[in-house]
């Protein structure tokens, strides 16, 4: 790799740092925006659901930019709008401003979800599985980061806003860095290919979605609420819940590092299978004993286990099959994923509201079941056209 190329995929690591480091500490800090902005914790919980709504908008239009600029373009972008929206989370007093902040937020993380991808997968076509899932550690090692971020804050008594503010800073200094660094020429030229719609006539397509939907709903919505769910369900303290919270997310980066090693050696639908019903196991314990202190923790980071290698699988398996739409491909599988992270969060907050705290994760637990059993159907989908290089279905 030159130097170039070597400084462009680290600051597409950092934006995807970013997004995990923001995953991290929103839903720890929801309960200190609530009481800031004098809301009920369920309508504070909307800025995730107004992210993923960002989210999902962005992704139906950075995929098809993609397939005319370039990924770092992309990510200068992005990153822009991701201080934007990190300042208005620091600034807004009501939910009118923190809804606005949280949808800017989820427009800056489609962009930088298709941009990183689409860049790495260019970069690393002999090896797509590992380089896919060591490009989301990075998002994994943020969203333990979070949590830590936001325990050293309530330790400190330093506020949210102060803290969001410097999270903003850190994106216009990614962003300038990005901006005057020559961009590298693509070893695979995007195709204009027959656009975004017929792509949809793909059975792979839907399945990957629909895999997607479950999964990044059933992540969201665990990281939203785990902390809720520990105070409450597991009688824990804030500095606990918070420090459970980090413990789901190493558990990501984990799994997701094993993944890198592992995505080589074994077909991708048998392997998110396993990783998925590993989670929804972790999720049975979870739910049964959430006060059973080391057992607990132990299923807390298992659920972040299995979940860590769903995600940059999927984009594996839609990017080898698409070698020239990876931009495309991309924003419509995780379009599939920003669904999901608008509904689920939404019901695991409403159910932790009106039934109760375990309610929640069995939300959660319930996608996890179905995301597995998907999981394997991928083998028998568009079988006949699909090659990966590495492990094939």
């Amino acid at each position: 790799m030159t130097s170039r190329e070597g400084t462009i995929t680290r600051l597409a690591y950092s934006c995807l740092l970013m997004v995990g480091i923001n995953s991290g500490w929103i839903g720890p800090f929801l309960p200190q925006i609530s009481h800031t902005a004098h809301l009920p914790i369920e309508r504070a919980g909307l800025i995730v659901s107004a992210s993923a709504a960002g989210y999902f908008i962005s992704l139906l239009i950075a995929g098809e930019i993609n397939q005319r600029l370039s990924a770092q373009k992309i990510l200068v972008g992005a990153m822009a709008l991701f201080m934007a929206g990190l300042t208005g989370l620091a600034v807004a007093p009501g939910l009118a401003g923190l809804l606005y902040a949280g949808f800017l937020i989820g427009l800056a993380n489609g962009g930088i979800d298709i941009g990183a991808n689409a860049l790495i997968a260019d970069l690393n076509r002999e090896r797509l599985a590992s380089a896919l899932n060591y490009l989301h550690v990075l998002f994994g090692v943020g969203a333990l980061l979070g949590p830590l971020i936001v325990s050293v804050a309530f330790t400190s008594r330093v506020p949210y806003w102060r803290v969001f503010g410097a999270g903003a800073l850190v994106c216009a200094a990614i962003a300038f860095r990005l901006g005057v660094t020559p961009a590298i020429e693509a070893r695979t030229a995007p195709a204009p290919g027959d656009g975004f719609i017929p792509m949809l006539s793909h059975p792979l397509i839907w399945a990957i979605s629909a895999v997607m939907f479950l999964y990044v709903g059933a992540e969201i919505g665990i990281g939203a609420w785990l902390f809720l769910y520990l105070r409450t369900a597991g009688a824990l303290g804030p500095l606990l819940a918070s420090s459970g919270v980090s413990l789901y997310w190493l558990g990501l980066v984990c799994g997701r590092a094993f993944g890198g090693r592992l995505g080589h050696r074994i077909a991708l639908p048998q392997f998110t299978m396993l990783a998925s019903a590993l989670s929804a196991a972790a999720l049975v314990i979870l739910i049964a004993a959430p006060t059973a202190g080391g057992l607990a923790a132990a299923a807390v980071f298992l659920i972040g286990f299995g979940y860590g290698p769903v995600f940059p699988n999927m984009i594996a398996v839609g990017a080898a099959r698409f070698p020239a739409e990876v931009g495309r491909m991309t924003s419509i599988v995780v379009a599939g994923g920003a669904l999901g992270g608008i509904v689920a969060p939404w019901i695991m907050g409403h159910a932790i509201a009106d039934v109760s705290a375990r309610a929640s994760m069995e939300v959660a637990l319930a996608a996890t079941i179905a995301m597995a059993a998907l999981a394997l159907l991928l083998r028998t989908i568009d079988f006949e056209k699909f090659h990966h290089q590495d492990s094939p279905l």
